[in-house]
């Protein structure tokens, strides 16, 4: 509030110094706007680095203390509020989220054997789709075709999990509902580059615990 009350000051000086024929005060009236001004910029510019380095520290922070978490390959969003691990020595699926850095991260755990179904979504359209196919409904719905539309919005993968109160769960790579990004531009390009190999990994996962699961009617 100080900072914008200087340079407000200090401005209407530097215009009363331009409406004041009398040169004396006119130069008085000068060198005080630009004191004012100048003070208000030294404090805005000191309390921007304070801001961006307190914001520098917190993403550090955030990004310790997930790579804290046992595992084996990891994947953080570029705001640190996300990530996606895989502990293989657990057979866990781990994602650790926040709405802020200044909150606590939460962190789920999902073992391997109860990951049911991946899939790659495009604005709310299912790209690709890999299933353990000893379960015959989907959560997720059909594959479609890949949008004609130009931008993408939103890149995500949704997952179907063995857990009664929140069956669904997702990851994003990519979001810009404000201004979506071409296909061809270099952000959307590495995130879905990295959502396929993170696809890949869970599909993997899937087939593997796919055989562990013996329908009840090979038994009837």
């Amino acid at each position: 509030m100080k900072i914008i009350f200087f340079i407000l000051l200090g401005i209407i000086y530097l215009l009363l110094a331009n409406a004041i024929d009398i040169i004396i005060v006119q130069q008085l009236f000068f060198i005080i706007g630009v004191v004012l001004v100048g003070i208000g910029s030294v404090r805005y510019l000191k309390a921007r680095s304070s801001a961006l380095q307190r914001l520098a520290d917190m993403r550090e922070a955030s990004e310790a203390e997930i790579t804290a978490i046992p595992h084996t390959q990891c994947t953080i969003s570029n705001d640190f509020l996300n990530a996606l691990l895989l502990n293989e020595h657990t057979n866990r699926l781990i994602l650790a989220q926040r709405e802020a850095l200044d909150e606590a991260l939460k962190i789920t755990e999902i073992p391997f054997k109860k990951i049911y179904e991946v899939a790659i979504v495009e604005d709310e359209a299912t790209i690709r789709k890999a299933k353990n196919y000893l379960i015959s409904s989907s959560l997720l719905g059909e594959s479609e075709e890949a949008d004609e539309e130009e931008t993408v919005s939103q890149l995500s993968l949704k997952l179907v999990v063995d857990h009664l109160a929140d069956p669904i769960v997702e990851y994003i790579f990519m979001e810009n509902s404000d201004h979506p990004i071409a296909r061809d531009e270099e952000d959307y390009v590495e995130a879905l580059e990295l959502c396929e190999q993170w696809f890949q990994k869970i599909s993997v996962i899937i087939k593997r615990h796919e055989l562990e699961r013996v329908p009840i009617q090979r038994w009837q």
